[in-house]
């Protein structure tokens, strides 16, 4: 095999397989990228977990046919380091030589042969769906997916459509984060899947900048996510380089929770505060909260709320906020990080907090009620 291709492009594409290749694994093969140049004027490069898979068509000149893997991480580390400009690569017996202006290495391959094979995206039906929409989406709920492998039905991100909402949803037992959208578009696809988290990462990695739509399709209890993208801008009259880029991913099967039942329907104290005074506030003062729980108190009184913590080690401190309520008194703890992380991924000028009591969950609202959010309470 022997290729010739733009540092940038090859640099994109194995920028992709770093994160998706599993250097852990007990297979080595795993720990590698694919280079297929059985094409014409196109590379095919993919990695794969097993679980999780990437594979596009890069745009480059074949010289002589054939299929390699090398170790995806270590590729990537030699690619993004050199020179700018063209980069060759050929295959010389078990190894990879990769050349570039006076630069020179040599890697050690494995056969094309031993590469799993990647689910074929052919006769597979998709719908489109906008990039921004999307990437909002999984922005606003990623950040509440929990990380405990042993629990994985929580493991992932709800998402689905009815036909007329689109609809993603994460909680890890102590938060909770839903977007539904309603969709204007008719003959929208009904579906619903639980993403696992490492795909919902390389998703977001896909859609993350630009315009345009991403294709999606769920087959066999998997779901295949499909863009071209730009690797190159255009230059002097000459078109940008694009690739097609698919990740295939194999969905969770343990059944979410029923999310609705988490969302409190009683919660008849509303107060509708700054989001980004609020957000400021909590960075403030949970500086010197514990950290392992990052507790802090919100007082809800006539006119302001406060907010406080307290660590023995360390000190306390408070701030407080005007706002509108004359609602009962309630003094409530919480996770900092919790709020935090909502108010982060949030846009607009204001937030809507709904709660109960002392021991009640609080929701947050966005004004257009596109998201919603649960926070559990904690002892303090």
């Amino acid at each position: 095999m022997e290729i010739e291709i733009s540092k940038q492009c090859l640099a994109s594409a194995l920028a992709r397989t770093t994160g998706i290749a599993d250097r852990k694994s007990s297979m080595p093969i795993l720990s590698n990228v694919l280079l297929d140049a059985s094409g014409v004027n196109a590379v095919h490069i993919a990695a794969t977990d097993l679980n999780l898979s990437t594979t596009g068509m890069y745009p480059a000149e074949i010289k002589e046919g054939g299929a390699i893997t090398v170790s995806a991480k270590t590729f990537y580390d030699i690619v993004r380091n050199m020179p700018e400009g063209s980069i060759a690569v050929r295959t010389e017996g078990d190894q990879v030589n990769i050349s570039g202006n006076r630069t020179n290495f040599k890697l050690l391959s494995l056969p094309a042969e031993d590469f799993p094979v990647i689910p074929d995206l052919k006769g597979v039906e998709f719908f489109e769906m906008d990039v921004p929409l999307l990437s909002r989406m999984i922005e606003q709920t990623a950040f509440s997916i929990s990380n405990d492998e042993t629990r994985p039905h929580l493991n992932g991100a709800l998402f689905e459509g009815d036909g007329k909402n689109l609809r993603m949803v994460t909680t890890d037992g102590h938060r909770l984060s839903k977007v539904e959208m309603r969709i204007e578009e008719s003959g929208f696809y009904n579906f619903a899947m639980v993403v696992p988290n490492k795909a919902i990462f390389e998703i977001k990695r896909l859609v993350e900048d630009g315009d345009g739509a991403v294709s999606i399709a769920v087959h066999d209890r998997t779901v295949f996510i499909r863009r071209e993208i730009e690797l190159e801008k255009e230059q002097e009259g000459m078109p940008p380089v694009t690739a097609e880029i698919s990740l295939i991913s194999k969905l969770i099967e343990a059944e979410f929770p029923p999310y609705d039942q988490v969302i409190p329907k009683g919660n008849d104290q509303v107060v509708v505060i700054s989001r980004q005074q609020f957000l400021e506030a909590l960075r403030r003062v949970s500086v010197v909260s514990s950290d392992r729980t990052l507790g802090v108190k919100l007082k809800f009184i006539s006119g302001s709320l406060e907010i406080e913590s307290s660590n023995p080690s360390i000190g306390e401190g408070s701030e407080q906020l005007d706002i509108a309520y004359d609602g009962t008194e309630m003094e409530v703890g919480f996770n900092a990080k919790y709020f935090m992380d909502i108010l982060s991924v949030l846009s607009s000028d204001e937030v809507r907090l709904e709660f109960s009591g002392p021991l009640d969950p609080v929701i947050v609202r966005d004004p257009s009620n596109v998201f919603v959010g649960v926070v559990m309470p904690m002892r303090i």
